[in-house]
């Protein structure tokens, strides 16, 4: 009579329990450092579509109060033959300075009549005044470039002859990304419009 082999009752032997818990170890290091690699690639994106919303912003909203220069309801002043007595745009390469008179009572004082976009190189800010002084209005912006052309679209420094604006804005992520070498780490946008207001 053939005796069949017992089945060992004493569970697991320190060996196998030690190979056990070093996969575990090594399976939950993989996917730990998966999650790792995949929220800073998550925080990179964010970072990116945060820095083209901002260039859209800011070109949007420059390009809307471009369109107002030199509106005045009042018409043609007679006496100098001109849509308003203001310019609508005065030439300066290093801001943009807007005037409309949008209530028409004949004044460029009030609130946002007389609008002054500022870049500031040094805190990556674009500023906008209103007459309440230079509140920020973009930031993470890496430069900010006004060209004025005259009506036949040649380059113009005379603020009488300006017909057209042409704004270029570089935004730039806020924190720096180690896997980009240009720029030190920082991915940029450029975003360009080019207007031609209806007032002037």
């Amino acid at each position: 009579m053939t005796c069949s082999p017992q089945k060992s009752l004493n569970g697991f032997t320190l060996i196998e329990m030690v190979v056990a818990l070093g996969l575990s170890l090594v399976t939950v290091s993989a996917v730990y450092a998966l999650y790792i690699s995949e929220l800073k690639a998550q925080y990179v994106r964010e970072d990116r579509l945060e820095m083209q919303q901002q260039a859209r912003v800011v070109i949007d909203v420059m390009s809307r109060e471009l369109l107002m220069a030199g509106y005045d309801p009042r018409g043609i002043n007679h006496d100098t033959n001109l849509s308003n007595d203001f310019l609508g745009i005065t030439y300066d390469p290093s801001r943009l300075s807007i005037k409309a008179d949008l209530n028409g009572n004949g004044l460029i004082g009030d609130p946002n009549e007389s609008i002054i976009f500022v870049y500031v190189a040094k805190t990556h800010t674009l500023r906008r005044n209103t007459g309440g002084g230079n509140q920020p209005f973009g930031e993470n912006v890496e430069s900010l470039l006004v060209e004025y052309f005259d009506k036949e679209g040649n380059p113009t420094v005379d603020s009488t002859n300006i017909r057209q604006v042409k704004i270029t804005v570089t935004a730039r992520t806020e924190d720096p990304d180690p896997k980009y070498v240009p720029n030190g780490g920082y991915r940029t946008v450029t975003l360009q419009s080019r207007l031609t207001p209806r007032n002037l």
